[in-house]
């Protein structure tokens, strides 16, 4: 067989086994993409009973761009969520923006970290610890616990808890606080239920109000507007009313002492 020959055969084979990946990855991947768009971008969001839920906030990243903190506290918006940092290394280019921009604004705050899956509890709790200082705070920092953005990790379930408990017990040693850990339904079910008691949950549930009263806050929407942020915007609440939130603020900060 000629040289040139072969070398065209090699190609056509290589491509052809690329080919074949990228559709197996498709494959793999689609449902689980597939059901995130169902669960979470199906529907807007469910109307809130505003006699029932009475505390309103929101979270935010920097792909909310620049905000306009004065006109978001005209906006019946009391907290808010800041990204702060993600895996391993990563921070928020707009936390420190966001978080002088809520706070001059008396907007009532807490930050959150985004956990990779296959990667070091250890390490990605000391890259939190790095970056914010808890004593700032208004609420607890929270853990967010979630597949989407985590569809290319192959960690099995058992591996993924097992750093998610590194990444708490580094958290409570350093601050003596027990996180928050944000997941959606999906996630609770297949991370946290029945392998992390006693910490609070805030639960992302958007087509249905969530069924028991397990959960502190409640993200309802990912479609949500409001006066100071340009793009759309997650809307969360807080399970209960006025005065219970004080209470639960307050309760946060003297555990701080």
């Amino acid at each position: 067989m000629k040289k040139k020959t072969k070398k065209r055969l090699r190609i056509w084979v290589i491509t052809i086994i690329i080919i074949i990946g990228i559709m197996s990855l498709v494959g793999i991947s689609y449902p689980y993409f597939l059901e995130t768009y169902r669960n979470y971008y199906a529907c807007e969001g469910i109307k809130i009973d505003r006699n029932k839920y009475s505390v309103y906030g929101i979270d935010v990243s920097s792909h909310q761009g620049e905000i306009d903190w004065q006109k978001v506290s005209k906006d019946n918006i009391k907290f808010c969520f800041l990204k702060a940092t993600e895996g391993e290394d990563f921070v928020d280019k707009r936390y420190k923006e966001n978080y002088l921009g809520a706070r001059n604004n008396n907007i009532l705050i807490g930050v959150y970290h985004f956990f990779r899956f296959g990667t070091s509890g250890k390490s990605q709790a000391q890259n939190f610890i790095n970056n914010v200082a808890i004593s700032q705070l208004d609420l607890p920092p929270v853990l967010d616990v979630e597949r989407h953005g985590n569809y290319f990790s192959f960690s099995k379930a058992n591996e993924i808890r097992k750093e998610i408990k590194i990444f708490l017990q580094e958290i409570e040693s350093q601050y003596s606080i027990k996180p928050i850990i944000y997941t959606n339904v999906e996630g609770y079910k297949r991370y946290i239920d029945g392998y992390f008691p006693g910490y609070e949950i805030w639960i992302c549930r958007i087509c249905t109000e969530p069924q028991n009263d397990y959960w502190s806050f409640w993200q309802y929407s990912h479609q949500g507007t409001v006066r100071g942020i340009k793009t759309k915007v997650d809307l969360n609440t807080f399970n209960g009313n006025k005065e219970d939130f004080i209470d639960y603020i307050n309760k946060f900060k003297a555990n701080l002492l």
